[in-house]
């Protein structure tokens, strides 16, 4: 019971003390040009301290991407509600970026609002609002949200007004934060470096990724989306979970975990068409786990610290297996990119699968 009461806790921060911020483009009248706007906050915690997580309220007029870090957290259209969310965070520096955007094709009201109230590890919290504190650009850069981009050349946010001022008025916000929905969408497409031109050999391959969780934190379950091309078997913990055939199509896991701070994830993985073709890996992963902090789940996809092998050792699966000498998966690229595009993600959980052909019977 304790994993349902900690999902549901209630927030207890508000838009009271948060300002409404666009740019300075606004005419005499408060309207903006219609189009999208880049915005940036960079919290770095205080000496001593060591961040943990953050509550998150915002919205905008009239729609929002929100990103920590680099990564998607989530998005929202329709400025009248609020949406609420959880994000565990780095110890020391954070990036919130936001990419709003002012909808139709002449100018009017744009504005984009948010309350974040950061959690240390030493139960203290801090809370930061949208204000002139915000660094904006009338564009929306590539890279603008990853930690390391360059924002000095942009201008201070333009504080449009306070919370409940026209047109906005108040804003529904609602009683609890959830976590962001699982995605592909930061995920990217990996293989090996046998990855010449966009094409591979043809053949099977192994993958892991282990994950290790705070002091703790035990994982309790996974839900996975995962695609391969050509085809997979995944394996979680030793134990088969299920297999993809179609590269085109995720497949969605939902696997129960013996609790455990260490979480082992293989792939036997095989490219068909030959004798050289393209050939990738693309996951997404939400661990449920035993903590209250942010709804008891940790993300993560697949990126340059995955593992490889170009052939598919015995007990490669296992959580005893040693990785050590395997060197780190290729980053093909993002979600999307061609040759495949926008993978269909499954609502339903895939239905039982065993091994593909020569895969371990684990």
């Amino acid at each position: 019971m304790l994993l349902a009461l900690c999902a549901a806790q209630a927030l207890a921060i508000d838009f009271t003390n948060s300002k409404w911020i666009w740019t300075n483009e606004g005419d005499a009248n408060g309207n903006q040009p219609a189009g999208s706007r880049a915005f940036r906050r960079e919290y770095n915690a205080p000496a001593g301290k060591s961040a943990l997580s953050a509550n998150v309220i915002i919205t905008a007029d009239n729609g929002y991407t929100l990103y920590l870090n680099g990564k998607q957290v989530g998005t929202g259209h329709n400025f009248h509600e609020a949406q609420a969310y959880c994000v565990r965070l780095a110890p020391s520096c954070n990036v919130f970026a936001v990419n709003a955007t002012n909808d139709l094709t002449v100018r009017n009201p744009a504005s984009l609002i948010a309350t974040i109230e950061i959690k240390y590890t030493d139960g203290s919290v801090e809370t930061v609002v949208t204000d002139s504190t915000w660094y904006t650009t009338t564009t929306v850069p590539a890279g603008f949200e990853q930690v390391g981009f360059d924002d000095s050349a942009w201008q201070a946010a333009t504080v449009e007004g306070n919370y409940g001022v026209a047109p906005w008025g108040a804003v529904s916000i609602p009683s609890s934060s959830t976590p962001p929905p699982l995605s592909l969408t930061d995920a990217n497409w990996i293989w090996t470096n046998e990855v010449n031109g966009g094409n591979a050999p043809i053949g099977t391959r192994a993958f892991r990724k282990t994950i290790t969780l705070p002091a703790g934190q035990r994982a309790t379950s996974a839900t996975i989306y995962m695609a391969a091309d050509n085809e997979f078997t995944l394996y979680v913990q030793g134990k088969t979970v299920g297999s993809g055939l179609n590269w085109q199509a995720a497949q969605k896991f939902v696997v129960d975990i013996l609790p455990a701070r260490e979480v082992t994830i293989a792939v036997f993985a095989r490219n068909n068409d030959g004798p050289t073709s393209p050939a990738g890996l693309i996951a997404a992963v939400d661990l449920t786990t035993e903590d209250c902090e942010c709804g008891s789940v940790v993300s993560l996809v697949t990126d340059g610290s995955w593992k490889y092998n170009l052939g598919t050792p015995i007990g490669f699966q296992q959580v005893w297996y040693n990785d050590s000498a395997w060197p780190v998966a290729v980053v093909e690229g993002k979600y999307g990119m061609q040759p495949w595009g926008n993978v269909a993600v499954p609502t339903a959980v895939s239905a039982p699968s065993g091994p593909i052909a020569g895969a371990p019977l684990a």
